[in-house]
């Protein structure tokens, strides 16, 4: 928090569109990235010890996944002044998994290799095919870990007692989480180190599926064309600055700040999608949505719940709602434009 509120003072002070103004943008966004990411761990450690973990498996090709958190994850590595290798196999890996959360698991160990691996350091990814299983390597030449601690390494907030890994910030909870993730998906994961200053290798071990009958490829879909979008959230500064971002993106927005003036502004104002937040004065998100469904006028809107509501169950309660898409705050713009490109 500390640099984003440095950066908002910068750029109170300094000239717009100036280097310095620019470089407090990219603070921000640095930050804000940061932070959403520690929060995001934090609420997925707790949704693994309480068994409240929703996967959404599809047969995929785990190379895929590896391939492309790889390229997500090599600028960080030029940034860091380490080299970065990668190794897949020639062909293609099948699994039964959920691709987000596989994803995830692979870009926390890259992010872990990252942040212990020195300046002029060396990290190498690799895929590779084993009978009737398939294993991710992430092999780095940073710091190592101390034997003793290798036992306790996929427990929560659990760091070495390092001045390296403290200053390197985080909470401790990545490599927790990436074995509750593979856990779930049956699967096991292996530390190797020989002690400090001797690197690092994780192992990743999934089963191997059977290769589908016939694989598809999807479409890239095409830019959301310009729609009426309306935006009821009680919080200010959210609902505004999700107003602009929309407004830059092409549509035209209108914001309300409860459920019922939401319902009214509806009846006027015809949008095509209507986001929604669920904790709201007056009514919920649910009973907006149920409102909307239940007038002839509106029940073709497209709802999308945006909220902080992301358990399983409120997922389900969103859809049960009326709702049509539910996304977790914060949202991407990826997700954003992925949603409204649904609506009709």
């Amino acid at each position: 928090l500390a640099p984003i509120l440095n950066g908002v003072r910068i750029l109170e002070v300094s000239p717009p569109g100036g280097e310095e103004a620019r470089r407090a943008q990219r603070i921000i966004a640095r930050q804000a990235g940061h932070l959403s990411r520690l929060v995001n761990d934090l609420l997925d450690a707790t949704r693994v010890s309480h068994g409240k973990l929703q996967l959404h498996p599809e047969r995929l090709d785990l190379r895929e996944v590896v391939e492309r958190a790889a390229e997500d994850h090599r600028d960080l590595f030029t940034a860091r002044g380490v080299r970065f290798d990668v190794s897949a196999a020639s062909s293609a890996a099948w699994v039964d998994g959920d691709r987000t959360r596989l994803s995830q698991v692979v870009g926390n160990l890259l992010q872990n290799a990252a942040k212990f691996t020195p300046r002029g350091g060396s990290v190498r990814l690799s895929l590779e095919l084993a009978e009737g299983h398939v294993e991710v390597h992430v092999r780095d030449s940073g710091i190592g870990i101390a034997r003793e601690m290798l036992p306790h390494l996929f427990e929560p907030f659990r760091q070495a007692d390092d001045a390296l890994a403290r200053s390197a910030g985080g909470l401790g909870l990545g490599l927790a989480l990436v074995k509750g993730l593979v856990d779930a998906h049956g699967g096991s994961v292996d530390v190797k180190s020989g002690g400090r200053g001797t690197g690092t290798e994780v192992v990743v071990r999934l089963l191997l599926a059977e290769a589908p009958s016939a694989a598809r490829e999807l479409a890239p879909g095409a830019p959301p064309r310009p729609r009426r979008v309306l935006v009821i959230d009680d919080n200010d500064d959210g609902a505004d600055s999700l107003r602009a971002v929309l407004a830059l993106e092409g549509h035209t927005v209108e914001v309300e700040h409860d459920g019922p003036r939401g319902i009214e502004k509806c009846r006027g104002f015809r949008p095509d999608v209507v986001l929604c937040d669920i904790g709201l004065p007056g009514m919920s998100g649910y009973a907006v949505a149920q409102a909307l469904r239940s007038d002839p006028a509106l029940r073709g809107t497209f709802l999308i719940a945006l909220t902080g509501y992301a358990l399983p169950e409120d997922q389900r309660r969103a859809r049960d709602a009326g709702f049509d898409v539910h996304l977790s705050k914060p949202p991407s713009i990826e997700q954003l434009r992925s949603a409204i490109a649904r609506a009709p």
